[in-house]
């Protein structure tokens, strides 16, 4: 009988090694988030998702000695948790991209027991191993921080701390959202140690404190600002004080949080009142149309959901039934609802499992709990597992927490074998997504202008529609690709366009032009009309000196009219909107550009499309459609 060969310490920390510089590779330089999705950092986010699983392979069978695992409990719910994801992406209507996009979830678990395994195999050395480890993680963080804070300082030296500030703190990883959950992680351990420690080891707490506090303040997140309120009162609880001492505390922290709140303009807002006839905050806007779609799609498939990392491929078609927010989102800002949306109720159970096990846990490494509590809190709020260093960091900080199990188990083989199943279907099963590269290679025929390269970007966009549907790029050029050869055609895709997203600038006009070009000038005047109400700048567009555009103008403003009449009837009274109406009214009135008026035009690049699409090697597509100004 073959037997699997034992690890040697050699090898097993050169796996350590190449993991943690590969994680740091695509954590430190700027944009990182974005940037492991480009050639060759995606080399680097590869090796820092794959270590842990291959780590726990050699391991889990080893024959030499059984893999430690934690106690039953924990055991059920890490494996339930990838277990969901694997089922979630086999069961997906976009199972070969949504395998490989599940790998962070699943690098966290593996890594969660591989780190686990280390901490316990020798018991005598595991509360000495969890000091170190828990140092260890606060001082990765801690450099994290420092880039982080340096980069920001040069910015603000460079522009004043007013622009800096009004532009947020982006770095590393390229959001600010992400900086504010980095400072979180950091915070509670960089305080302990400050704490706990002597010299040396005190100072560096405090200036990793110190850095998080920076971080923190710098990113403007009101997000971040609930997450510290939660480590606040957390850290409170868990403190050994009295009641008195603490209640002085309290009252400290919450004068100190108030001023770090109200020094920043945008945390400002969060105590600031409600004026109804300001113009609506496009963050608010966006993430209740996110909190929306994403409870839509979770009761459309409320089992496994719609597969990890689909949440651009989905979005989509529940796009036209929100009140506003973006044309397509990367993200739905919301730990909850992410996993409620891709993976259905097994990831939230998974989750909620996970989550109390480690509140029940929380005596065993207080601090790690702290920071788990903040960051869920935080969590609630933005979604970052899709980004190795978030992943990997919680994962350690849960093996910090969970207790070992009592006598040999057989859950390490069973990890193992789950581990070398997911490999597996990534390697058969997982592709990426063609569909990006497909509309991008159509766009760059079209630009071309030569009817054979139109004829082949046609081709092309047919194709990744009948792959996906669900693509506004692709209906969209196509109907302008369409719009005087084949205008019913054409018609058809731009409808398309407009139930995936019904405030698209061009695609009212581009229908209005398939009525003209159909010959039903009637079916052109309401169409025209929408996209004023939805542009109403395109009421001094040059393409009015176009002959049969120019002679629906009156039918189309008429048709405004009365779409303004309704909506005045619709919006609040005293509103935003409300206020807006009479300005579009009044710019309905006035006569259209003098024939040989000075114009600029140009095509609309997509310049956020091959970060939505995670594949940064994608040139930016650029539409069809020409604006003229």
């Amino acid at each position: 009988m073959t037997r699997v060969p034992s690890p040697t310490p050699r090898l097993i920390g050169a796996l350590w090694v190449v993991g943690l510089g590969s994680l740091a590779a695509i954590t430190l330089p700027s944009l990182g988030a974005t940037r492991m999705h480009a050639w060759p950092w995606s080399l680097a986010q590869a090796a820092a998702l794959a270590c842990p699983v291959i780590l726990l392979l050699l391991r889990a069978f080893d024959p030499r000695r059984p893999l430690v695992t934690p106690a039953r409990a924990w055991m059920i719910a890490v494996l339930a948790g990838a277990g969901a994801v694997l089922t979630s992406a086999l069961a997906s209507p976009y199972r070969a991209a949504s395998l490989p996009w599940g790998a962070p979830l699943l690098a966290a678990a593996a890594h969660f027991l591989a780190v686990f395994d280390w901490l316990h195999a020798d018991p005598e050395e595991a509360p000495r191993r969890r000091t170190r480890l828990f140092a260890a993680v606060v001082a990765g963080l801690a450099v994290v921080a420092a880039v982080s804070m340096a980069g920001w300082l040069r910015e603000a030296l460079r522009g004043g701390l007013d622009g800096a500030l009004a532009s947020r703190n982006a770095l590393p990883l390229g959001h600010a959202n992400y900086t504010a959950g980095l400072a979180l992680l950091l915070l509670p351990g960089a305080v302990v140690l400050a704490g706990a420690g002597r010299g040396a080891a005190r100072i560096a707490g405090a200036t990793a404190a110190t850095l998080a506090l920076a971080m923190l303040f710098s990113s403007g997140s009101r997000a971040g600002a609930v997450g510290l309120a939660v480590l606040l009162v957390a850290a409170l609880l868990a403190a050994r004080l009295p009641w008195r001492r603490k209640f002085l505390l309290a009252a400290t922290a919450t004068a100190i949080g108030a001023v770090f709140v109200a020094a920043n303009p945008r945390t400002r807002t969060l105590f600031a009142p409600t004026d109804p006839a300001a113009a609506p905050n496009p963050s608010n806007v966006q993430r209740s149309a996110m909190l929306t779609a994403g409870v839509r799609m979770g009761l459309e498939r409320p089992f496994l959901g719609w597969g990890p990392g689909t949440t651009p491929l989905a979005f989509p078609r529940f796009r036209a039934g929100l009140d506003g927010g973006v044309e397509n989102a990367l993200q739905l800002h919301s730990t909850p609802v992410q996993l409620w949306a891709e993976l259905g109720g097994a990831g939230v159970l998974a989750a909620l499992a996970l989550a109390a096990l480690a509140a029940g846990a929380a005596s065993r490494q207080p601090a790690a709990a702290v920071t788990l509590a903040a960051y869920a809190a935080f969590a609630c709020l933005d979604w970052q597992l899709d980004v190795p260093v978030f992943a990997l960091t919680l994962a350690t900080l849960a093996a910090l927490l969970a207790p070992p199990g009592e006598g040999p188990s057989p859950g390490g083989k069973l990890a193992g074998s789950l581990a070398l199943g997911g490999l597996a279907l990534i390697a058969i099963l997982g592709r990426g997504d063609p569909t990006p590269g497909m509309n991008t290679r159509a766009l760059q025929l079209a630009a071309q202008d030569t009817p054979e390269a139109g004829a082949q970007a046609v081709a092309l966009l047919g194709e990744s529609l009948a792959r996906t549907p669900d693509q506004e790029i692709a209906h969209f050029n196509l109907g302008w690709l369409l719009v005087t050869t084949d205008p019913a055609r054409a018609s058809r895709h731009f409808r398309a366009a407009a139930r995936l997203v019904p405030d698209k600038g061009g695609v009212y006009f581009g229908l209005g032009l398939a009525a003209l070009n159909s010959g039903r000038p009637e079916a052109a005047a309401p169409a025209f009309a929408v996209e004023l109400l939805n542009d109403p700048a395109f009421l001094a567009s040059p393409w009015w000196q176009t002959p049969a555009v120019a002679a629906t103008r009156d039918a189309s403003l008429g048709h405004l009219r009365e779409f303004l009449r309704r909506a005045a009837a619709a919006v609040p009274p005293g509103s935003w909107a409300a206020a807006q109406l009479p300005l579009v009214a009044q710019a309905a009135r006035l006569p259209p550009p003098p024939i040989g008026s000075p114009e600029r035009a140009y095509r609309r690049e997509r310049i956020g499309y091959p970060v939505l699409m995670r594949n940064l090697d994608l040139a930016t597509p650029v539409d069809v459609w020409l604006v003229r100004e």
